[in-house]
């Protein structure tokens, strides 16, 4: 898996001004955001919605090179298993995230460190790593189109503008949606629906993406040596 690991920090390398620009812009919408507005509620339901769509792009950009440098084909062929190829990905591509999550945490909590400050960025931290892991568990079904996340956000341009009928609606389960609700007060069934959707969400994920990987690895049966 080292070897998966140290192909993901190439690639990261390759794309190294992208990255770091798409991750300034993160930041710098989600600490504008802080700064310009008074209420962290808002902040993590507007400019939070827009530094996560942001952000979202690291992992795009480097599994879409991934595979559009056939990367992946010499990943099967080596003999790498599908959870060594998953994971190996997963551990390059969270830190990033995770980097700008601390970013976002320190700030918020400058400026507002309540119980429901707290609460509602403990809950943004989940979607966050909840819509990066959507991108990579899926990637060996989407490929080079690992928008997963950007459905959610079409969906809720259109229906998104009432979190009332949000809260009642199919939207309420998807990252997107729940990001905008977090406008709302923070109740125990919306922490517990949260949580509960981001596990389910990222365990299908996860078995869509290795049994599509098996089913390639069986497709082709002498490892390189």
């Amino acid at each position: 898996m080292n070897n998966i690991i140290k192909t993901q920090m190439f690639i990261m390398k390759q794309k190294i001004v992208s990255l770091t620009a798409v991750f300034i812009a993160a930041v710098v919408v989600i600490v504008s955001g802080f700064l310009l507005n008074p209420n962290p509620a808002e902040t993590l339901t507007q400019p939070g919605f827009m530094a996560m769509f942001i952000v979202l792009f690291i992992p795009i950009m480097v599994i879409s090179y991934s595979y559009s440098e056939r990367i992946q084909m010499y990943e099967i062929m080596a003999g790498f298993r599908p959870h060594q190829i998953i994971l190996g990905k997963t551990l390059v591509i969270l830190p990033p995230l995770l980097a700008f999550l601390a970013a976002s945490a320190i700030v918020s909590l400058i400026n507002d460190s309540s119980q429901q400050t707290l609460e509602r960025l403990l809950l943004y931290c989940i979607l966050c790593v909840r819509a990066t892991l959507c991108i990579v568990f899926l990637s060996p079904v989407l490929k080079i189109g690992t928008f997963a996340p950007v459905f959610s956000v079409m969906l809720l341009m259109v229906n998104g503008s009432d979190t009332e009928a949000l809260a009642h609606s199919p939207l309420s389960l998807l990252c997107f949606g729940q990001c905008t609700l977090l406008i709302r007060d923070i109740t125990d069934g919306f922490v517990i629906k949260v949580i509960i959707s981001a596990i389910v969400s990222c365990t299908i994920y996860y078995l869509i993406g290795y049994f599509t990987l098996k089913k390639k690895i069986e497709l082709e049966p002498h490892p390189i040596s």
